[in-house]
């Protein structure tokens, strides 16, 4: 609107143009919006189609893959599941027990002068009998053979220690094999 037209209309009649302007204005504002709303909802159809269609297959896929595997693999699921909560009791009883690292730790830390190890073997427990440690090796003499398996005897992890009395026939290098049971944790 330009003043040089309005300048010879009262305040009021400019007033009311101006009124006028703004909402001629505000109704073309109005219209192009709603052009271009239903302009962009047209161009969103083919998008809403497509999502839809791939929604509908996924779902169908889905529900086929559940009937394949309910029918035919439930029961090699269910023994499958069996064993593995087997294997995990098994583990949760493993991770109770001491550890056999922690036990030949502390049959090594024992003092042992006089005494030379050959082999020390483990046997674990069973349901019948509990875990044992076989050690073998050279002693240089009776003494300190008897001082190897008193040491043993006080060891926490030692519930009984089995020496044969024959191994005392020699006086110097006398070979030895000691029974070490364990104590049940």
């Amino acid at each position: 609107m330009r003043n040089s037209y309005t300048d010879l209309l009262p305040t009021e009649r400019k007033r009311a143009l101006r009124r006028e302007y703004f909402l001629r204005l505000a109704v073309v504002g109005m219209f192009a919006a709603t052009a271009l709303v239903l302009i962009y909802g047209v161009l969103l159809v083919p998008t809403y189609l497509f999502l839809s269609s791939t929604a509908k297959t996924k779902s169908a896929r889905l529900a086929e893959l559940q009937r394949s595997l309910a029918s035919s693999d439930e029961s090699q699921l269910s023994a499958r599941l069996e064993a593995l909560s087997k294997d995990a009791g098994t583990l949760l009883a493993l991770g109770s027990e001491p550890s056999v690292t922690g036990q030949f730790s502390a049959l090594l830390a024992i003092a042992r002068p006089g005494i030379t190890l050959s082999q020390i073997s483990y046997a674990p427990p069973s349901s019948s009998s509990a875990g044992q440690i076989i050690v073998s090796g050279i002693a240089a003499t009776r003494d300190s053979l008897r001082q190897y398996q008193i040491a043993i005897q006080a060891a926490p992890f030692a519930s009984s220690v089995d020496l044969p009395v024959s191994v005392y026939a020699k006086d110097s290098a006398i070979p030895f094999s000691i029974t070490i049971t364990l104590k049940n944790p």
